[in-house]
């Protein structure tokens, strides 16, 4: 994964990411910051997917354990523009039927029930 930002976006926190979502370093990275806002009490998450060009067995585990993760806390992750390829992959997993995704992101902000 090229780079990682994470800002707020009303009662979220998105995390946009770019490039490749994968074993090593681009997991570890998404992991890492998933903890530490969650640690700091940041439980409702987006995960924007839409520089995100390729996502392997790996990265889909760690968006798994993302929602996982924010779910203990009584958050939830959402997931924001995947590319065609990403959505493919979430889909033939069934993965489509667990996250709840959104094109836009003021709607994925504001789907999160208060």
């Amino acid at each position: 994964m090229k780079m990682m930002k994470t800002r707020e976006s009303g009662a979220a926190r998105v995390l946009e990411l770019q490039g490749r979502l994968v074993l090593g370093e681009p997991v570890d990275m998404l992991g890492k910051a998933v903890k530490g806002l969650l640690e700091e009490g940041h439980t409702k998450l987006v995960i924007s997917l839409k520089g995100v060009e390729y996502v392997d067995s790996a990265g889909i585990g760690e968006l798994v354990a993302a929602k996982k993760r924010a779910l203990e806390k009584n958050g939830d992750v959402k997931l924001l523009m995947p590319s065609q390829t990403v959505y493919n992959v979430l889909s033939m997993l069934s993965l489509h039927l667990i996250f709840d995704i959104h094109q836009d992101e003021a709607r994925a902000v504001g789907s999160f029930a208060d």
